[in-house]
């Protein structure tokens, strides 16, 4: 009877537990349902910009190197140890002035000798020409053979020659002394110098390296310097405005034209030598700096852009988020020409499709969206 009473009692308490162990489930399931759902509806902060219309100019872009308009290889005419040197790199220099000094002394006593000879020369053919004429008077009174005037007119012909030569040495003797100078011959900078005061030199260079002293480079002008393309060549053409842009200047732009079109490719690429030529008064163009060159190929045209930071990438293919709806909307997108801090869009969205430019790799497609205005 007892058991029965115990069985009885025990029935309802467990009925109690399992109902308070449901509820407590319960309570936790829809907690944890609660907070997903927060966590789901939790917006993502972003900032947005509409797809716009922006002017586009087709430009060529190439890379190259500036180039001096004239650069111009210093070196001797004539052997000789270096006495002084006279400028330094990067020096500013006339046309005409001296750029360094070889040892003169023997080339001046040389012209002394020079001179000496002619005078000696000349003195030798007055003395010949003298008697001839006396000779030749002789001759006609008949006092003297036609052998005796033969005699003395070469004579007289052999002291002309000798003179003659006389001075030929001097204009040889002064040439050398004048070439003991080396001027520049052009106007610019020095560059490039490789002289030094005690250094023999000559035509053909100390122990038989080259006799180059040093460069004169006119960068008053300078060309920018590029490889075209055989598929790019029927788009550009001389005369076409171009714009470059160096390191070293960062936002300055330095305009020119395309001056020079090789017509031949190099044999080494198969490419087409190009130059632009550039104004450089300052000087801020250096020959050798690399430069990047846009050559304006076509007229503007009118194109669809979007600032770069809306545009991602995933697997080869870009992407933007169109907000719309509060909601973020992946869109397909065909990207052309960089402009400025805009990219070119081909295709995938309509002009004014308001686009996510901000925390781009934090969303996902359908992500509820937060926009600051």
């Amino acid at each position: 009877m007892k058991k029965n009473k115990l069985k009885y009692w025990l029935a309802p308490a467990g009925l109690v537990l399992l109902l308070l162990a449901f509820t407590v489930h319960s309570g936790l399931l829809a907690a944890n349902q609660s907070k997903e759902m927060t966590v789901t509806a939790k917006s993502v902060s972003v900032t947005v910009s509409s797809a716009s219309i922006e002017k586009k100019i087709p430009k060529l872009t190439l890379t190259g190197s500036i180039e001096a308009e004239t650069s111009v290889i210093v070196s001797a005419k004539t052997v000789g140890r270096v006495e002084k040197v006279l400028v330094e790199n990067g020096q500013q220099v006339q046309a005409g002035q001296e750029l360094v000094r070889l040892e003169s002394v023997e080339l001046a006593n040389n012209v002394r000798k020079a001179q000496q000879s002619i005078e000696s020369m000349q003195a030798a053919y007055d003395n010949a020409e003298a008697d001839y004429n006396r000779t030749l008077q002789v001759y006609q009174q008949g006092g003297i053979s036609k052998q005796s005037l033969d005699s003395a007119q070469k004579s007289l012909r052999q002291a002309q020659s000798e003179l003659s030569s006389a001075y030929a040495n001097l204009d040889t003797a002064n040439s050398l002394y004048t070439d003991a100078v080396v001027v520049s011959p052009v106007s610019g900078r020095v560059a490039g110098k490789s002289v030094s005061v005690g250094q023999v030199i000559g035509s053909t260079g100390t122990m038989g390296n080259s006799a180059q002293l040093m460069t004169v480079e006119n960068i008053q002008q300078v060309y920018a310097v590029v490889n075209v393309e055989q598929k790019d060549m029927g788009a550009i053409q001389a005369g076409m405005e171009a714009e470059v842009t160096v390191d070293a200047y960062p936002g300055e732009v330095f305009k020119g034209r395309v001056e020079v079109i090789n017509p031949v490719a190099e044999t080494s690429n198969r490419m087409f030598k190009t130059k632009i030529k550039l104004d450089n008064a300052a000087g801020k163009l250096k020959p050798g700096m690399f430069v990047k060159v846009n050559i304006v190929i076509g007229a503007e045209t009118q194109v669809l852009a979007v600032p770069q930071s809306a545009i991602y990438q995933k697997q080869g293919l870009y992407y933007v988020f169109a907000a719309e709806g509060g909601k973020a909307i992946r869109k397909l997108v065909e990207i052309g020409e960089l402009l400025g801090e805009k990219i070119e869009i081909k295709s995938g969205i309509p002009e004014n499709t308001r686009v996510v430019t901000s925390n781009i790799n934090n969303l996902k497609d359908g992500d509820s969206l937060l926009i600051d205005e």
